[in-house]
């Protein structure tokens, strides 16, 4: 299976193949079920006999035929709109979709259609774990790990001397953990059969049924594209600033229907107007990813980054170039309490800058922050730096809240200081209005 980043940069760049395939539905649930960390959303269609046969009519002439995949717009969720079109005549689903298809703006067009009758949730195996062992502490779960690891360890007379019902529990989470660090990996005796020794003892002592709270619905989410508008200050200019963001979401958008600590983003442009009626575009992204997963004691899995575009930077002259880039990095992160993400990564960056020699210049760096849920949005406190090979180093401390108005709307408050080895620092505060739509 790809690791996360490969996995996201061939979906937005079409490196898989898309294809129609007909397959047993509980094959297609197991498939799916094997991948550790993604949740199933499972919309149940008010399709009629006759339209259901004419989709598969419709299928079977396409089977194994393949297709571009782009996350962004000819996706999954975009073909079987087509498909639904074939089904029902007179659907108009995608032309509704003309340049990007976000699968849950798509699912939010099928329910508007009148089209979804039932929903169900089917938790990732990551979730159902982080359940299961949530009423645990931290000795119950060095218990879970070390059973996980060695299944001898249900013999033990500490171990037994725990309470029937604590035992249940870490015998079944550690069951989760095994099976779930063993995602994707060739079956081999040895795990096999310490899985079975721990199926015998969560078999004699069951655990209490398993509930994973349910999160809010994907299409409940706010709308994909936004329009910004900004006032503020840099030095002592004032400016007003107009942007456009093509998808998706980033870590301050109203967080209703995602995960805290993740941010995907295509097509953002800034453009700028300062006092004298002077222009210039401020900003460029073409794709800004992040994951800021937390590390627990059983799970360990890894934060990452990685952005491309063009931005404004401190120049030598004191003046901002608009410089191309392209940053990645990696790093951990952690839960530090309800709501509360602390992040540390270090960073590659790669900048064609007109105060550069060379066409390309390499630096290495940092990005350290924490990331805040609280009662009126999302804030953030994140700390930069950039240390080029040519002698330029560059730092910036920064701090927004995001105040939550309504689904679609959003206020967004912002204040950094950049400082530069070739310039003088910088201060820049703004106020900014954020509509999503589409």
């Amino acid at each position: 299976m790809d690791n996360s980043i490969l996995y996201a940069w061939k979906g937005l760049m079409g490196g898989y193949p898309g294809l129609f395939s007909l397959m047993p539905y509980r094959e297609k649930i197991s498939e799916y079920s094997r991948l550790e960390n993604r949740d199933l959303w499972e919309y149940r269609l008010s399709l009629t006999a006759e339209e259901t046969g004419r989709m598969l009519e419709h299928v079977w002439e396409l089977r194994q035929i393949q297709f571009d995949y782009f996350f962004f717009d000819e996706n999954c969720s975009y073909r079987l709109l087509e498909l639904l079109e074939i089904a029902r005549p007179g659907l108009e689903l995608t032309d509704q979709f003309p340049l990007t298809a976000i699968p849950a703006d798509t699912v939010r067009a099928v329910k508007d259609a009148g089209l979804i009758e039932r929903i169900d949730y089917r938790p990732s195996r990551e979730h159902e774990l982080l359940a299961r062992v949530a009423p645990l502490d931290s000795h119950e779960q060095g218990w879970v790990q070390r059973l996980a690891e060695d299944d001898t360890v249900l013999q033990d007379g500490e171990y037994l001397a725990l309470p029937a019902e604590r035992r249940a529990l870490i015998q079944d989470g550690a069951y989760r953990l095994l099976r779930y660090q063993k995602s994707g990996a060739e079956r081999d005796a040895a795990t096999a059969d310490r899985s079975y020794r721990l199926l015998q003892a969560i078999n004699r002592n069951p655990p209490p049924r398993l509930d994973v709270q349910r999160p809010l619905l994907p299409e409940d989410g706010h709308r994909s594209r936004a329009l910004l508008l900004g006032v503020g200050n840099r030095g002592d200019r004032a400016f007003a600033e107009y942007g456009l963001r093509m998808a998706y979401h980033d870590l301050l958008d109203n967080l209703d229907g995602f995960p805290l600590g993740a941010q995907i983003e295509l097509g953002e442009l800034r453009v700028r107007q300062y006092e004298g009626n002077h222009w210039q575009v401020q900003q460029f992204d073409l794709i800004s990813i992040r994951s800021l997963t937390p590390r627990t004691r059983l799970l360990k899995p890894w934060s990452w980054q990685v952005a491309t575009g063009a931005e404004r930077v401190l120049g030598i002259d004191g003046k901002e170039r608009l410089a191309g880039y392209f940053n990645g990095g990696g790093g951990f992160s952690w839960s530090l309490g309800e709501g509360l993400l602390g992040f540390a990564m270090g960073t590659v960056r790669l900048e064609h800058n007109r105060d550069f020699a060379a066409a390309l210049s390499p630096a290495a760096g940092f990005d350290t922050g924490l990331l805040w849920r609280n009662a009126a949005g999302n804030l953030l406190l994140e700390a930069q730096g950039d240390y080029f090979h040519n002698g330029e180093v560059r730092r910036r401390l920064s701090l927004s809240q995001q105040l939550e108005l309504s689904e679609n709307l959003g206020i967004r408050m912002s204040a950094q200081r950049e400082f530069s080895q070739w310039s003088s620092p910088e201060t820049e505060v703004q106020l900014q209005l954020r509509w999503y739509f589409y």
